[in-house]
C-alpha cells in the first residue's frame, strides 16, 4: 500500500474516532460542559432573570388597571420594518412583538409566561417563499428555571414547513447556551424598559389633564345665577 493510501487511512480513521465521541449511545449529540467563566456568567444571568421577572410582575397591577391586560395577556409590538440583504438586495420585512401571559385576580396578580416572536419575511418579488418566525419564551416563569426556556424556529419556503425546537438540553455549545440565555435576559430588559415608557407617558399625560382643568378653573370670570325664567 502506498504511503498516501495509508495516510489518507489514518486520518480517516482519526476523524471517525473524534467524530464517534460527538454521540451518546443512543445517538444523542454530546452537551459539552461549561467552563468556569461561563459557569458564572450563567449564574449572573439567571439572577438577572429573577429580578426582571419580579420587575415585570410589581408593574401588572397598573397594566391591569388601565385595563391594557385582556384574556390574561398583554403584548406590545414593533412595528414591521423593511431591510436589505446586501449585497444581493433581498427585502425583507421584520417585526417583533411580546406576550406577558398573567393569572390571578385584583391584588394576587402574577407572571406565569412570557414570549417574544420575531418574524421575517422575504417581499422580494418573484422570489421562493422564505418565511421565518423564532419564538423565544419562557413557559414556566414561576419556577424561575433557565431551563425551561425555549426557542422555536419555524421556516417555511416552497419545499414546506420545518420546525426546530432548542433549549439548554439540546445546544451542544457551552458559549451558545450562555448566548441563548443572554438573549433572554436582553429581551426582559427591553419588556421592563418598554412598560417603564408607557408608565411615564401616562403620568406626563394625567399631569397635562390635571393642569388644563385647574388652569381652567383659575381663568374663569365671575360665578352667576342661573335663571330658568329666560
Amino acid at each position: 500500500m502506498k504511503k498516501p493510501s495509508i495516510l489518507l487511512l489514518l486520518i480517516c480513521l482519526f476523524s471517525w474516532e473524534i467524530f464517534s465521541q460527538d454521540f451518546e449511545k443512543d445517538g444523542q449529540i454530546k452537551i459539552l460542559p461549561y467552563e468556569p467563566m461561563q459557569v458564572r456568567d450563567i449564574e449572573g444571568l439567571t439572577k438577572d432573570i429573577k429580578d426582571f421577572h419580579k420587575r415585570i410582575e410589581d408593574m401588572l397591577p397598573f397594566l391591569n388597571r388601565r385595563k391594557k391586560i385582556i384574556d390574561n395577556e398583554y403584548f406590545q409590538f414593533v412595528p414591521a420594518m423593511e431591510n436589505f440583504n446586501f449585497p444581493v438586495r433581498d427585502r425583507f420585512l421584520v417585526d417583533k412583538k411580546f406576550y406577558l401571559r398573567v393569572s390571578g385576580g385584583e391584588g394576587s396578580l402574577k407572571l406565569d409566561g412570557v414570549r417574544f416572536i420575531t418574524r421575517k419575511s422575504l417581499v422580494t418579488k418573484l422570489r421562493p417563499i422564505n418565511d421565518e418566525i423564532g419564538e423565544l419564551k419562557n413557559e414556566k416563569v414561576v419556577a424561575s428555571d433557565i431551563a425551561s426556556i425555549v426557542l422555536v424556529v419555524k421556516r417555511k419556503t416552497d419545499a414546506g414547513t420545518k420546525e426546530e425546537v432548542y433549549s439548554l438540553g439540546n445546544i451542544r455549545s457551552p458559549n451558545q447556551r450562555v448566548k441563548f440565555v443572554r438573549s433572554y435576559r436582553d429581551n426582559l430588559a427591553e419588556v421592563v424598559q418598554a412598560i417603564d415608557k408607557y408608565v411615564e407617558g401616562t403620568i406626563r399625560a394625567d399631569r397635562k389633564d390635571v393642569d388644563t382643568m385647574l388652569d381652567g378653573l383659575e381663568s374663569g370670570g365671575s360665578f352667576q345665577e342661573y335663571n330658568s325664567n329666560r
